[in-house]
């Protein structure tokens, strides 16, 4: 009889988990008004932390034999947590319309969209949805060149 092992589904929903009570934690501090968005975000996410827990538990019970973590399964989540540090850097040199941009193509050429005219067409209409709905008609602070606007 073979040991049977616990899904890795399990172990990436109590990382989220874990990662939820931080999120409160650092909410905590706010005053209420500025807390209820990120703490309402901060519930849904531990929702859906739990939906996966719950569904790992069901796939260790029905699973047939103890599965090993591969590089493949690593691969993917590593390199796109990897492309976030790298957008989390850009948007702090050159601020958010252009690392968001830069970013959007970058990640839809990484989840194989080929199509230029599309990848582009969606670039674009994101950046100016973004500028005028949010700098233009509500008068959202968005620091267009980050740290490069300090060298002008």
């Amino acid at each position: 009889m073979e040991k049977k092992r616990i899904h890795q589904d399990v172990f990436v929903g109590f990382f989220c988990l874990a990662l939820c009570l931080l999120i409160y934690v650092l909410n905590n501090g706010l005053p209420a008004d500025a807390a209820m968005m990120p703490k309402l975000l901060d519930g849904m996410l531990v929702v859906l932390s739990v939906l996966i827990i719950y569904h790992g538990l069901r796939k260790s019970k029905n699973q047939e034999k103890a599965d090993t973590m591969t590089w493949d399964d690593w691969k993917i989540p590593v390199i796109t947590w990897g492309l976030v540090v790298v957008y989390i850097a850009l948007f702090y040199l050159i601020g958010y319309l252009p690392a968001t941009g830069i970013m959007l193509v970058v990640l839809m050429r990484f989840m194989k969209r080929t199509s230029w005219p599309v990848i582009l067409g969606i670039d674009v209409a994101y950046l100016l949805i973004m500028y005028f709905v949010f700098a233009r008609m509500l008068n959202v602070n968005i620091d267009n060149l980050g740290m490069l606007a300090r060298l002008f």
